[in-house]
């Protein structure tokens, strides 16, 4: 690994962190394959870059295209810019924020078969589709010009511009040949021209950290499914509609169970301690009574379902929260007449369900989370007039009484959280990037590092390093490391998908099931391992 000052226009260079630092650090959108590196957004416009063959002249002249798509959440509607034409067709890139889009290409400045090829790398206002800055990467053997070429992504910061790519030849400042790879850095990029920092390498930057891999496939395809580990055998149990299965990560075989009692989706799925599975509520799609009451238990060493009691209100998209005595604490959702702000406790000594004081508004979409001390920090959700929410409450089990706390730094629904294992509550996604970290003992929020793209996340598990695992929709994965307070790129799922399930196995991996990609509902079972 060598670090690179170039001349001239790239004349000075500023110190470069360690080699494979910043592979962790790429915005979700754009740690992908080049061939998907072809389409970026800026102030709610979407970019593409392409090209076009111009003849004549003979031989054809290639010419990148950079065109912004008209959308209702675009301000200027749709545009186009051309950049200078080569001669070869060159490999596209392209990477934008609200600071800006920045697009390269490979430029073969001539039509001789000898002529090298550099990488061109231009800084456009997504406005005016105007050149704000433009920048090249060369490199020669001794003085005949070789090919550069790279892509592009931008650091989880927001202003740094990253290139990684390879070289057939030294960069101006190189004096002896220090490798085919190269990562180039502009720190802030979009607001000022200083020089990249250059890292040159024998060897490719390392990927992200930890490997996916495909495992078999659920019996039925699943998507806003339920997966429960069960603790005696560590199978999963995932329940939707009216099937349910036991999926094996040991063997990588799924198994029907006997038919859950009632047909259900939105529910809620709690594991016991005995090892059994309470499943509660949710919504039947038959009228008249389309949110359920019901609940039931699924006990995997006789296979069977059985009831667990009716709820004092029928409810889906609820939470439910396995307490410290073992009982199960039931709070809002979606319901017969509305959203309800109802509460109710499950016995599993008598079986039956009782009241208990109802949180401060009906909401969805909120999300509770077992604090070290036993209480239950209820964080967000959506109410009866479709408003988000910021407030956050604790629900007391010795009193039976809620409490607000500190509210939220913004609103959230249909977010995750975590409780780590210092007691503080990782909260992430429900529609924004930002990261917030809510600690009970001082009750204060404060700011966590940004996950670009974190808007939305599907899922959060916490891993037996006490980082955490978060999927996106975009198929994309990244974990967090409450130490350092960093996120790190964790590669990608099979596909792009939403409405998947993550369940944390007794091997310290992390099953994915299901979910959906363009509107259909798969079967597809992979699981993470770090």
């Amino acid at each position: 690994m060598r670090t690179v000052k170039l001349v001239a226009s790239l004349a000075v260079a500023l110190l470069m962190p360690a080699c494979g630092g910043h592979a962790s650090q790429e915005s979700p959108q754009l740690a992908t394959s080049v061939s998907a590196l072809t389409s970026a957004a800026s102030r709610g416009c979407t970019f593409t870059v392409s090209y076009k063959e111009v003849m004549p002249p003979i031989p054809p002249t290639y010419v990148p295209v950079i065109t912004r798509q008209a959308s209702a959440s675009c301000p200027w509607g749709a545009g186009s810019a051309e950049l200078p034409g080569a001669y070869s067709p060159p490999q596209v890139s392209i990477a934008a924020n609200d600071l800006g889009v920045a697009v390269s290409y490979t430029y073969k400045y001539s039509p001789s078969g000898s002529a090298g090829t550099w990488l061109q790398i231009v800084h456009l206002d997504p406005q005016t589709l105007s050149v704000v800055r433009s920048e090249s990467l060369q490199s020669h053997y001794n003085t005949r010009p070789s090919y550069v070429s790279g892509e592009l992504s931008i650091l989880l910061d927001g202003t740094t511009l990253k290139v990684k790519g390879t070289k057939g030849a030294n960069f101006p400042g190189e004096e002896t040949w220090g490798g085919a790879y190269f990562v180039a850095t502009y720190p802030n990029f979009f607001t000022s021209t200083t020089p990249p920092n250059i890292v040159v390498s024998e060897t490719p930057e390392p990927s992200g950290v930890g490997t996916w891999s495909v495992n078999g496939n659920l019996t039925t395809a699943r998507s806003d499914h339920s997966a429960t580990l069960l603790k005696t055998t560590g199978d999963v149990l995932v329940v939707s509609n009216a099937t349910a299965e036991v999926y094996n990560p040991y063997s990588n075989m799924s198994q029907p169970t006997a038919a859950p009692i009632y047909a259900r989706i939105k529910h809620v799925a709690t594991p016991l301690p005995s090892g059994k599975v309470l499943v509660t509520g949710g919504w039947t799609g038959s009228a008249p009574l389309y949110w359920q009451y019901t609940s039931e238990v699924y006990d995997q060493a006789t296979g069977a379902w059985t009831f667990a009691g009716s709820m004092n209100t029928p409810r889906g998209n609820h939470t439910a929260t396995l307490l410290d005595s073992g009982k199960v604490l039931v709070v809002g959702g979606n319901s017969t007449n509305g959203l309800t702000s109802t509460a109710e406790l499950w016995d599993p000594d008598t079986n039956a369900w009782s009241n208990t004081a109802s949180v401060s508004v009906p909401r969805s979409g909120h999300v509770a989370t077992l604090l070290y001390s036993g209480k239950v920090l209820v964080t967000g959700g959506t109410n009866a007039s479709s408003v988000t929410l910021q407030d956050a409450q604790v629900f007391d089990p010795s009193t039976n009484a809620w409490s607000p706390v500190a509210a939220m730094p913004r609103a959230r629904s249909g977010h995750l959280a975590v409780r780590l294992y210092s007691g503080a509550v990782l909260v992430l996604g429900g529609g924004s990037d930002a990261v917030d970290l809510y600690d009970p003992y001082n009750d204060v929020w404060t700011s966590g590092a940004t996950l670009s793209s974190g808007g939305s996340a599907v899922s959060a598990t916490m891993l037996y390093s006490g980082e955490v695992l978060v999927t996106l929709s975009n198929g994309q994965a990244f974990v967090y490391d409450p130490s350092a307070n960093v996120w790190t790129f964790a590669n990608t799922l099979s596909a792009p998908l939403n409405g998947h399930t993550a369940t944390m196995l007794h091997t310290g991996q992390v099953l994915v099931t299901g979910g959906y990609t363009s509107g259909t509902s798969v079967t597809t079972v992979q699981r993470y391992t770090r």
